[in-house]
């Protein structure tokens, strides 16, 4: 059996029953890494338009935000000023 990487799904069904006072879809998600408490993540949905019973209403993925991610430093930064500039012996 395949093992597949679900890290950073989201996955949405109808309910069963159509209880007024219930949720609208109720669903899963699966963290790609450690969540803090209050962090904030983003998500994107779409409508799933399968024929299958079973399948979600809707599916989609979590990332981390992006603003987080543009004001991250580079993971190498490249060096700056005369730190180089020293003899090389050959």
């Amino acid at each position: 059996m395949t093992q597949y990487d679900n890290r950073g799904q989201v996955s949405l069904w109808k309910p069963r029953t159509n209880n007024p006072k219930g949720p609208a879809a109720r669903g899963t998600v699966i963290a790609h890494r450690d969540i803090k408490e209050g962090e904030e993540l983003d998500i994107a949905l779409w409508r799933n338009d399968s024929d299958n019973p079973n399948a979600p209403l809707m599916k989609g993925k979590m990332s981390d935000r992006l603003a987080a991610r543009q004001s991250a430093p580079s993971p190498n930064p490249t060096p700056m000023g005369n730190e180089f500039d020293e003899d090389i012996p050959f």
